[in-house]
């Protein structure tokens, strides 16, 4: 995965630096533009986030084959999209080679992704239902504020960590991470925007479900896998997923896979020693990327910092 972090000061550079966007950008209030962009790209995905300072205008064509969808980051956003008005937080849909203006605030800041749209209407459908993925064609899915907190909570701080260490990208299992911890967040906002309905099942079924599950990460212990991976292979809504874990083992499906590849983070180095194995190894083996970010997750989960755990003589 190809990531790239840009520094503008001119609208139009701008513009033309996104990739794969056939567009053009007009600045519409007075004062240096100054901007910001980072990006994330495969050859199926692609990862943006966008800050900008002036009023701007974006006009342009969304990307052949692919369905995008973006959303405010750090503050509610005032604007017009698709000729609806934007009043706070909301996802922004685009389908593939779609005609697009959005009429912008003085100051935003906004990140999105591209997925080919078999793949994103696939992934909807599974993860949420089909009521949802037919809400896909819609350009503008009102999110509550209260629901939109995991932006700055969970998101911009994974962000965040991605950007200090890019290089951790490199490793596949790093950069599948990045990719389905972004889809999770953009999905859960997706699924709270549509209203979808949630089936109560029995006590034996969720257990059911988290054992498949258990079953599936084990199997994958050295191929980490996300909470869309355990969505895929068992057909199940991210909804009924995070049920099933709260109610059989009180904790939520992201906290149980963390838990399962810091284990195997420690039992790696307790059964090695430091000259033959790094402690940045053993994490990125794993999944981990920025070792600030895992050595405050490691100390939280055995209370001890990696360092601090004894390694084999």
């Amino acid at each position: 995965m190809e990531f790239k972090v840009s520094s503008l000061a001119d609208v139009h550079d701008h513009s033309l630096a996104v990739n794969g966007w056939e567009q053009v950008y007009r600045q519409m209030t007075p004062g240096r533009f100054e901007s910001r962009l980072v990006q994330a790209t495969s050859a199926e995905f692609h990862f943006f986030r966008e800050s900008t300072n002036r009023r701007i205008v974006q006009a342009g064509v969304s990307p052949a084959g692919f369905a995008s969808i973006a959303v405010p980051l750090c503050a509610p956003l005032t604007g017009t999209f698709q000729g609806q008005r934007v009043d706070g937080f909301a996802l922004m849909l685009l389908g593939p080679c779609e005609e697009f203006r959005f009429y912008t605030p003085e100051a935003m800041h906004y990140v999105g992704v591209s997925l080919p749209v078999d793949e994103m209407n696939e992934l909807v459908a599974i993860t949420i239902g089909e009521d949802a993925a037919r809400q896909l064609k819609r350009n503008v899915l009102p999110v509550s504020n209260d629901t939109a907190r995991i932006l700055q909570t969970r998101l911009a701080p994974f962000l965040d960590a991605a950007e200090a260490n890019p290089a951790a990208l490199d490793h596949p299992v790093s950069s599948k991470r990045f990719q389905d911890e972004l889809l999770s967040v953009l999905l859960g906002l997706l699924e709270s925007a549509t209203g979808a309905a949630q089936r109560d099942l029995t006590h034996a079924t969720y257990s059911d479900i988290v054992r498949r599950c258990e079953r599936i990460a084990a199997e994958h212990t050295l191929e980490p896998v996300t909470v869309l991976d355990l969505c895929r292979a068992l057909r199940c809504s991210r909804r009924t997923l995070q049920t099933s874990f709260q109610r059989v083992a009180n904790v939520t499906p992201v906290e149980y896979l963390r838990a399962m590849r810091l284990n195997a983070v420690r039992r790696l180095l307790r059964s090695s020693n430091a000259e033959e194995l790094l402690i940045g190894d053993a994490a990125a083996r794993y999944g981990f990327s920025h070792l600030s970010y895992f050595a405050r997750e490691y100390r939280d989960l055995f209370g001890e910092l990696p360092s601090q755990t004894p390694r084999k003589f």
